[in-house]
């Protein structure tokens, strides 16, 4: 197959995704949200001391990885699933397009669907820093590019778990993973610790470390809050780890679809 054929391919199950987010009111409701969290960080922020725009990070920052987490992991478990049940994927698949294309396209158009909720919060956020005077640094921008890299590492991870598991499996799955990726520091920790006492726990905590996706490498939450000055560099390494890992987990993603039994 050609290459611009491929690309064209993958353009057609890219947008059908997208289209199907949004007709799920995916962009509406986090609109909604991105209003009522600014509204809501207003009111805390006014009842701080000294400290509004601090407060104001802080909550928007947290409540648009809570939010944009769950609408992730939604999207990821239903967009196979759905065309599963709906048989949906038999005419996908009589088409020229292989298992693997339409897992990719899949990914792709679910990525789009969730980083155009994640400009919306963040425009709306700028809008509402600027208006009020909050200065708005490069730190900012980074923090949430971050958060976009933790979204994509996320989405291919419920992707994975959505090609042999049920849609509440799937949905599980990567929600432990996502909070047990996020404790990274406490897990080291405990491998120091466990260590010192001779612990044979230590293996346990070191294997996790090294199968679980660091979420924590990718959130910059400390950083923003503290306006401290994040390396061009580091950026760059979180990039490339978020895109390694993505891309293992959708090369895995592939190989088990293209081996699962529909009939």
């Amino acid at each position: 197959m050609s290459l611009p054929s491929l690309v064209r391919q993958f353009g057609v199950l890219t947008k059908n995704t997208l289209l199907e987010s949004f007709r799920n009111k995916l962009f509406y409701g986090v609109l909604l949200f991105a209003l009522l969290a600014l509204a809501s960080t207003g009111v805390f922020g006014a009842l701080s001391l000294h400290q509004e725009e601090r407060v104001f990070n802080d909550l928007v920052l947290f409540s648009s990885v809570l939010f944009l987490a769950g609408i992730t992991i939604y999207q990821g478990v239903r967009t196979i699933h759905r065309e599963i049940e709906t048989h949906t994927i038999f005419t996908v698949l009589a088409k020229p397009v292989s298992r693997a294309q339409f897992v990719v396209g899949k990914y792709l158009g679910s990525l789009v669907a969730v980083s155009v909720g994640l400009l919306v919060i963040l425009g709306l956020k700028v809008g509402t820093a600027y208006a009020v005077g909050f200065e708005l640094t490069p730190t900012l921008f980074a923090a949430y590019f971050g958060v976009l890299l933790q979204l994509a590492l996320l989405l291919a991870l419920t992707i994975f778990f959505s090609t042999f598991s049920s849609p509440i499996l799937s949905a599980l799955f990567t929600g432990g993973v996502f909070i047990a990726g996020s404790l990274t520091p406490q897990l080291r920790e405990a491998i120091t610790y466990f260590a010192k006492q001779g612990n044979p726990a230590r293996y346990v905590a070191e294997a996790a470390v090294f199968v679980l996706p660091d979420f924590e490498k990718l959130n910059l939450s400390y950083e923003l809050t503290h306006q401290i000055a994040i390396p061009a560099a580091y950026m760059v390494q979180a990039s490339l780890y978020a895109f390694t890992y993505v891309a293992l987990l959708l090369l895995c993603a592939c190989i088990v679809f293209e081996r699962r039994d529909f009939s």
